[in-house]
């Protein structure tokens, strides 16, 4: 047996750990990187009387699925002033955003040219900081950004050895007050990271215990946390979105996420809503290519079959008012082939453990139609 492991980010968990932000960053010029919603919250208010010892820039422009012009409006600020700290507040497409605004700074260029592999990023010399506000992405513990390109509509992941962060602020007090749409697709998106870094041809044992342990939470806690608003579960939640981050930050994702790409892209659906919405019927295909794989897993959650895994996922689906349906999220059946055309394009989709063909993909499209 062989395996590498790299995590480069060290990570601070637990409720008031916003407190080592200070400590964190000695830095004379900050620029804290969120959205409008978090800033409307207070919660980058927050984050500048923290830093009272640093003169601190706001950006918080950035959207859901990042474009590539957003990032540019953020690393026009970095240049011009010389920031030499970024903080990220807020979900994986601040995050994502804040990991190449930090690179743009000593690197050239737009970054087009970057998603596109005409530049690569050679070094970051400002420093990262993520605190994440949901509990469903893993970004502050992954190289891997996700952008759109939108004169292509294209929407594509980067992956950089810059694009670590250099500490990871994960305090669920942040997720305590989500709303249910957002606890539901972020809750699923960690369990889509967890289930596809378990079962990914590039899987390894620490990834895979990660993962395991991820998914439990996650199946254990989601509901609750989505209909009563428990703190405890919405902590629980928080550490298994960071256990998924770290476990897919070795493997990468497989089908689900490639499958998401062309649905939040072109149909506007929430990330988290369309990894999952075709979770059940990939599971019961990846069974029959990893089943003593699966088998562990099963064993593990305490069920006695795939198919009790597949009734649970689609159970919290249903709890959690995720769409179950492709005609749902305003899919129209003659689309079907295109949009198993663009999924499979995906590099990540070859990380699944079953070759999964253009006619099975639409197969199951339709079955989930």
């Amino acid at each position: 047996m062989t395996m590498d492991f790299y995590l480069p980010v060290k990570v601070f968990f637990g409720k008031g750990k916003l407190g080592k932000l200070k400590e964190l960053t000695t830095s004379k010029k900050v620029l804290i990187v969120s959205d409008e919603n978090l800033k409307k919250l207070g919660f980058v208010q927050r984050l500048k009387s923290l830093l009272s010892d640093s003169e601190v820039f706001e950006f918080c422009e950035v959207e859901p699925n990042p474009s590539c012009e957003t990032v540019d409006r953020g690393a026009v600020i970095i240049r011009k002033f010389g920031i030499d700290t970024v903080i990220a507040l807020g979900g994986g497409s601040v995050m994502d955003s804040a990991k190449a605004i930090a690179c743009l700074l000593s690197n050239e260029g737009n970054m087009k040219e970057y998603l596109n592999k005409d530049k690569i990023f050679n070094s970051r010399i400002a420093k990262l900081i993520c605190i994440p506000t949901t509990s469903g992405t893993g970004s502050e513990v992954t190289n891997v950004g996700v952008y759109t390109d939108k004169q292509n509509g294209a929407k594509k992941a980067l992956v950089s050895e810059f694009f670590w962060s250099d500490y990871a602020i994960v305090d669920p007090e942040f997720t305590y007050n989500l709303p249910q749409s957002v606890t539901s697709s972020t809750g699923l998106d960690a369990l889509a990271h967890a289930i596809e870094s378990y079962w990914a041809i590039s899987s390894q044992p620490v990834s895979e215990s990660l993962a395991m342990k991820s998914i439990e939470l996650v199946l254990n806690n989601l509901e609750k946390a989505y209909l009563y608003q428990d703190t405890n579960s919405r902590e629980k939640l928080s550490m298994a979105s960071l256990l998924a981050g770290m476990a897919f930050s070795q493997t990468r994702t497989t089908i689900l996420h490639a499958i998401s790409y062309p649905l939040t892209n072109i149909y506007n659906v929430p990330h988290g809503f369309a990894c999952a919405i075709s979770m059940a019927e990939i599971i019961k295909i990846n069974y029959t290519g990893a089943k003593e794989k699966m088998d562990k897993l099963i064993k593990y959650l305490g069920y006695d079959s795939v198919i009790t895994l597949v009734d649970t996922v689609e159970r919290l689906l249903k709890v959690i008012n995720a769409p179950r349906k492709l005609s749902e999220v305003g899919v129209k059946a003659e689309e079907l082939e295109r949009l198993a055309e663009i999924s499979l394009s995906v590099p990540i989709a070859d990380l699944n453990p079953v070759k999964i063909a253009h006619k099975q993909l639409v197969e199951i499209f339709r079955r989930i139609y």
